[in-house]
């Protein structure tokens, strides 16, 4: 009797726990934290939601890629996401001078992996005659001059000049900027530092940075500058989109503008055409990269890329992280990185385009592949012909663009880019047909967006603060059920022959 008791005690005790752990659960690996990138937060926070479902939990929080790299250092985070590396002199918007992470990073080895690839687009909130304005273009010179404080109407020369399909609006322009440590502004500086130094070096003047001034995460401040400063990527992009900052204008991911559904410049490129910042004009123009051996990026050849349709001020982010298992990281930790890394270079870029950025080439891929092999603990990569990453499968194909001949005076459009006269509906933008080769003219554009009045739906402004994501325990019903089942069955199996044998007893005995 005593036997039986026990047997139905651990029995029941098998039941409960089974009925209560999702498979999922059992199986899931350490959590892990990370910080840093608004640039990349779209993707990363996609990628999160997606391995939950396996039950991995990465924690991540958007709080800007300065802040991101100070987080890893003084291992606060096991890994940190930033588009530009640890910079041995960082300053302030005074031009102060904070601190030399390189230096202090140094305590705390570590690898950079390639993340997620993307463009730095101009978001604007403009109308003409009451109507919004979906076809700005703009030239990198005219973009810096905008952004150093040189232009001031949306119907300056140089605008209009960029613009000569339509009639622009007597409306004053209003800069918006990052106002904490920004791997969007470091882009941006070392875009316009590199291809537009005269108007670089005037922002760094009217700074009191000196006649020029180095790269910089936050943006140079100057007196009387006009200029609005707001917090984060959300915040930037939350600024243009309201409905009282007609004239307003931004420095963002790609990405914040398509969720919000206004639309962001074409930017004239190396070949002279004005390109949007759509996957494949991204893509194309990452092919001008180059790698150091450290993995951190060159990319004078992309701003450079004289293809037609590259979008010129591409880029890609980082994830910088470590290769010890100093405090706070651990093995165990390492391979729960390893996991989601492989996971977002493989078959999370599948989900790169419709997010607002762009997959990953094969040659960045690898060069994940062989960081990720510095983490402790970490996973074995998976063959890379079995990345279901579109780039490496041959579902996201960049061709090269043909040579046409164009009348005087002609632009050459290329897939994704502005068409000259060409007349959208509000928030409409064009983008990029992939596997096409262009000859000068699209037919059948893909028309994003929707029409936007006043201000979008959009999330609250404020620092986009992660906590652990919850395993999502749909679809694992089926497997309590069959635990259930067996559970049952064991009951069916230990309590039966006693049952029988107990029943069987007193008549035996007559």
């Amino acid at each position: 009797m005593r036997r039986i008791k026990k047997l139905v005690v651990a029995t029941a005790t098998l039941m409960t726990s089974l009925a209560i752990v999702s498979p999922s659960a059992v199986l899931a690996d350490a959590p892990v934290d990370g910080a840093g990138s608004t640039w990349s937060q779209i993707a990363v926070d996609q990628w999160r939601a997606d391995v939950a479902r396996q039950g991995l939990v990465v924690n991540y929080q958007g709080v800007g890629s300065t802040a991101g790299r100070v987080a890893y250092y003084q291992a606060q985070v096991d890994f940190a996401v930033s588009e530009i590396p640890f910079q041995s002199a960082q300053y302030d918007r005074q031009g102060n001078l904070l601190a030399d992470e390189t230096q202090l990073a140094a305590s705390r080895p570590y690898a950079y992996l390639p993340v997620v690839a993307g463009g730095t687009a101009f978001m604007y909130n403009l109308k003409a005659n009451g109507q919004r304005i979906t076809d700005l273009r703009l030239s990198p010179q005219t973009a810096a001059k905008i952004f150093t404080g040189q232009i001031t109407m949306w119907n300056d020369p140089l605008v209009v000049a960029d613009n000569p399909q339509r009639v622009m609006p007597a409306t004053r322009i209003k800069p918006v900027v990052r106002s904490d440590g920004s791997g969007t502004t470091a882009q941006i500086t070392a875009f316009m530092a590199e291809e537009t130094p005269n108007d670089w070096n005037q922002l760094c003047q009217k700074a009191n940075l000196g006649s020029s001034c180095p790269v910089t995460s936050l943006y140079p401040d100057f007196p009387n500058s006009g200029f609005a400063a707001q917090q984060f990527s959300d915040g930037v992009a939350n600024f243009v989109a309201a409905q009282y900052n007609d004239g307003a204008i931004t420095y963002v991911e790609y990405g914040y503008a398509k969720e919000r559904g206004f639309p962001v410049a074409s930017v004239k490129n190396a070949s002279g055409n004005y390109a949007q910042p759509t996957a494949v004009n991204v893509s194309v123009a990452l092919q001008g990269a180059r790698i150091n051996p450290d993995g951190t990026q060159i990319l004078q050849g992309v701003y450079r890329n004289a293809d037609a349709r590259a979008y010129p001020i591409s880029s890609y982010s980082y994830m910088i992280v470590p290769t010890t298992e100093a405090a706070p990281f651990s093995a165990a930790k390492g391979k729960s990185l390893s996991d989601y890394i492989f996971y977002f270079l493989c078959a999370g870029q599948q989900k790169s385009e419709q997010l607002g950025y762009a997959p990953l080439p094969k040659n960045l891929v690898e060069a994940a592949f062989a960081a990720v092999a510095q983490i402790p603990g970490a996973s074995p990569a998976p063959a890379i012909s079995s990345c279901s990453n579109p780039t490496i499968t041959g579902d996201f194909l960049v061709t090269k663009t043909t040579a046409t001949t164009v009348a005087p005076g002609a632009t050459t459009v290329a897939p994704g880019a502005s068409k000259p006269g060409a007349t959208t509906a509000p928030g409409e933008t064009t983008t990029a047909l992939p596997d096409t080769e262009t000859t000068g003219t699209v037919d059948g554009e893909i028309v994003e967006g929707a029409p936007v009045d006043g201000v979008a739906t959009i999330a609250t402004p404020g620092v986009a603060m992660a906590t652990s994501v919850e395993i999502d325990t749909q679809g694992n019903g089926t497997s309590v059920l069959i635990y259930l089942l067996i559970a049952l069955l064991i009951l069916g199996i230990v309590f039966a022959p006693p049952i029988v044998a107990g029943r069987l007893r007193p008549s035996v005995k007559q």
